[in-house]
This record gives structure tokens, sequence and C-alpha cells, in this order.
């Protein structure tokens, strides 16, 4: 006959609940990897601003969720709130608010507003040659050499580096005005803060992504432009901006657009169509929760954008 196996001491039952909490402190907290499976297809439009991060958080999301389908265009802003009017997509990702004309578009087809999640922080940052010894810039200034209304106040336009205090070969140059095109959320924000709503100059150049803004400075040291604080290049540098002529002024630097002093800084977010009283879609929820989470906001770091304030809703 067997012998009775001896009874069951506390030594294996406390090694298993330590191994448990070994494997529980090592996940990555907050993430999709943490969700429940789910299903669907998501169809992603909007933002230049946003292409580069939406492309990085959708091949991360992939890898926690291989069953949704993620769709990504990118014709900018203004085309991508189209689509969602439209219904052809199902997500905007968006690098300014809407404004109060396209949310009664909206409203008007819909009988409901758009819903929104903010998503992270960039600002629009003002770019010079690194030839140029222009120390920093206010906003009536950029008024003055972009815009022909002058709304913000400037007596007369600014058209020669010399107007603005820069002394040696620079100093007769004409000014080159560049910047992205209106179909980039930079575009409306820069003319809203920076033109108080005014007109650009008719020989401002309009170029089609930051590229187009790299380039043109870094091949003119006469030119200054307006992009993503996102753009790095080595012959280029982001001047420090001043929101009224003799105050101090605030470097686009990562901690100063998230706590909104840079005065250019904006809040990145999605958009998205969702009537009164229906829970969101769980392909989308599931997106807008890996975006919002510890790793997808670390994935926005690393692409050069600022974390969303973990104090705002």
């Amino acid at each position: 006959m067997s012998a009775t196996p001896p009874p069951a001491t506390g030594l294996p039952i406390l090694r298993i609940m330590l191994l448990a909490l070994l494997v529980l402190s090592s996940a990555t907290p907050a993430t999709a990897a943490n969700q429940a499976p789910v299903t669907g297809r998501l169809t992603l439009t909007g933002s230049t601003a946003l292409s580069n991060l939406a492309s990085l958080w959708a091949e991360a999301f992939r890898e926690h969720q291989p069953a949704v389908v993620i769709t990504l265009a990118d014709p900018g802003s203004a085309v991508g709130l189209e689509s969602l009017l439209n219904g052809s997509a199902d997500a905007v990702l968006v690098s300014q608010p809407l404004s109060p004309g396209q949310r009664q578009r909206f409203i008007d087809r819909y009988n409901y507003p758009p819903r929104t999640t903010p998503v992270a922080r960039d600002g629009v940052a003002i770019f010079v040659n690194t030839a140029n010894p222009l120390a920093g810039i206010s906003l009536p200034q950029l008024d003055a050499i972009y815009s022909r209304t002058r709304r913000c106040g400037a007596p007369k336009p600014i058209r020669r580096w010399d107007d603005l205090g820069v002394a040696g070969e620079l100093a007769r140059l004409p000014i080159e005005a560049v910047g992205l095109s209106d179909d980039s959320g930079a575009y409306y924000l820069f003319r809203h803060k920076a033109l108080c709503g005014g007109d650009f100059r008719a020989d401002f150049k309009a170029l089609p992504g930051p590229g187009g803004v790299q380039a043109a400075i870094g091949h003119d040291r006469a030119a200054i432009g307006f992009a993503s604080s996102t753009l790095r290049d080595p012959g280029l540098r982001a001047l420090p901006v001043a929101a009224r002529n003799g105050e101090a002024a605030i470097a686009p630097s990562a901690e100063n657009i998230r706590r909104g002093q840079y005065p250019l800084s904006r809040t990145l977010a999605i958009a998205y169509n969702l009537p009164p009283g229906r829970e969101i879609p769980p392909a989308l929820r599931a997106f807008l929760d890996f975006a919002r989470s510890a790793q997808g906001q670390a994935i926005a770091v690393k692409a050069g954008y600022v974390q969303y304030p973990e104090n705002l809703p």
C-alpha cells in the first residue's frame, strides 16, 4: 500500500505567488497588451503634422491588436475633416481645434457635434538658417513680416533683416517668408495667432510639407519659415517667440509646449463621429487607449512630439 503523501507546505504556494508578482511587475502598464483582443476596421486620415506619429502608433498597435485592420491616409487637416463629414473616415487626426464653422457644418449634417480626444502636443516653430544671428522674435513682428493686413498693430511692414536689428552681411537682404500650405493645421494656427486672423502677403511661399520648409531655409540664409516643432535639421534653428513686443521670448522646448507657455503651442487630437448615447466602436476605443497609454506616449516623445499632460482630460 502506497504511503500517503505529506501535506503541502506553504513554500510552493509562496513561490507561485512570488512568480506571479514578478510577471505582473514586468508587464507593460496601460497598453493595449492588457486589453482584450478586438476585431474591426479603422480608417484614419487628417493632419500632415500627425502623419508620422499615426504611422508609428498604427505599427505598434498592430502588435497588440492584429485583428484590427488600420488604413492610414494623409491629405491634411482640412480634407480630413471633409472625410469625417462624408463618412469615408472613422477618425481624423487634427493639429488644431475645430473651427466654429467646421463644427457647425458637422452639426448641420448629423444634429450633434463631433467628439475629440487629445493625444499629444507640439508647437508651430519659427525656423531660420543657422547662419542667421537673430536671437528671438515676437508675434507682432511675425505679423509685420508675413501679413499684408498687419492686424496685430505693426505700424509698417518688416521686409529686411536690418528691420529686426540683424547686422552684418544679412542685414540688407530681403526676408524670404515661407511656411506650410493651407492644407495643414500649422497654417491656420499661425494665421490665427501670429497674423491676428489677417491675410498673408502676396509673395509668401506656401510649401507642401515640412520638407519644403526645411529645404527652403537650409538653402537660403535670408529665409524664415514656420512648421511643426518636430522638424529637426542641422541647418535650421528654432527661434524663441514672445507673445508681445518687449516680453521675454519663449523657446519651443518640450516643457514649455507641455505647459502651454510657448505662444504657438497646440494640442493634437483625434476627432470622430459618435452619436449621443452610443459607445465608441471597439477598434477605435482600443486605438485611442493605446495612443494615450504609457507606451503610446513614449512613441510620441520619441517621434519628437510632447507627451499630453497627465492631469488634463
